[in-house]
């Protein structure tokens, strides 16, 4: 794989205040690169606002790239915009929601459905797909219903799958994925990918990449997996010719991008975080939901925004697309961004 460098000149860092008042970078005229520059303060300004909330925060959500803060009574809501920002009134603390979710992560062996937070309503959100057994459907929904109004229930047509198939990319012999992101481990240059694409074992190649070895292989729980990178020119970029230089946690109603050997380039946004998701090779855990189109031999491919990283394609349906996160992938496995 070849890469190119980009380099963008005449970055302005805007205040919380101006993000709130629309003052920075206009969402239908800004580049790629200023948006997500745009995103990235924004989230980091309006974290630390919600942080020092405590349990009056219900945590935030991008809105075409302003952050909203959600809180829970008007002295946080005070607080909140005293900094700059857009609040919402909610019901539910972000602790609470996280709390309605871990409960629903006690529901064992019910494949074809997921949970995870959507800040952008206040609400733990449950997927049960057509896929899933009458066993499952009532399982699932009985838990869903002792949380009340803090979960809402979305039936989804077809099936979730991981995504695993025919293709160009990086492949054993048998199975074809997309190469997430080169790392470093110890200063040995690797590969990182989804880890249901590991599990299937055998010698990797793609690119210019030949004899690659399976180094580490997680899923389900999580979905990493780690390829040794013997040869190969490739740097910490994609292959549109954007630098990767730092990793970041996903926000609802983040704008990101993705590649994959498949579908190719595409957008898509954040829908939900810290979800679980009942794929039917296990539940992979903390993966974040998005509006993104992939498909088939796009698993292991990455999403991020701007020059962050973000995660590592799993698998989905026609609808979402889930991503497992990489701060997790470069916690587990002490790597570093190439």
């Amino acid at each position: 794989m070849t890469s190119r460098k980009t380099f963008v000149a005449g970055f302005t860092v805007f205040s919380a205040a101006a993000l709130t008042a629309g003052l920075c970078v206009n969402a239908a005229s800004a580049s790629p690169l200023a948006f997500a520059q745009m995103q990235a303060q924004a989230i980091t300004q309006a974290t630390q606002v919600v942080d020092s909330l405590g349990q009056s925060g219900g945590g935030i959500y991008l809105d075409n790239g302003k952050a909203i803060v959600n809180v829970i009574d008007a002295t946080a809501q005070q607080k909140a915009e005293a900094a700059g920002f857009a609040t919402k009134l909610v019901k539910h603390s972000f602790a609470a929601l996280t709390n309605a979710k871990n409960s629903l992560d006690a529901v064992k062996n019910v494949p074809q459905t997921a949970w995870g937070i959507d800040t952008k309503n206040n609400q733990v959100v449950v997927k049960i797909y057509d896929a899933a057994s009458k066993a499952t459907v009532d399982k699932v929904t009985a838990a869903a219903a002792k949380l009340g109004d803090s979960a809402r229930i979305e039936h989804r047509a077809g099936k979730l799958s991981t995504y695993i198939a025919d293709g160009d990319s990086i492949n054993n012999g048998q199975f074809t994925c997309s190469l997430g992101f080169n790392v470093t481990r110890g200063g040995e240059p690797m590969m990182l990918t989804a880890g249901h694409c590991t599990n299937e074992g055998g010698t990797w190649s793609g690119g210019d990449v030949s004899g690659a070895q399976v180094v580490e292989s997680d899923c389900p729980g999580a979905d990493s997996g780690l390829l040794t990178r013997p040869n190969g020119t490739g740097d910490g970029a994609i292959n549109t010719g954007q630098e990767i230089t730092s990793a970041g946690t996903p926000t609802v109603g983040e704008q990101i991008q993705k590649q994959g050997q498949t579908t190719g380039g595409g957008s898509g946004e954040v829908t939900s975080v810290d979800e679980s998701v009942n794929f039917d090779v296990g539940v992979l855990n903390h993966e974040f939901g998005t509006t993104a189109h992939t498909d088939h031999g796009d698993s292991g491919g990455p999403a991020y925004d701007g020059s962050k990283g973000l995660g590592t394609l799993s698998g989905g349906d026609t609808v979402t697309s889930y991503f497992y996160p990489l701060t997790l992938e470069l916690q587990s496995y002490g790597l570093e961004l190439a």
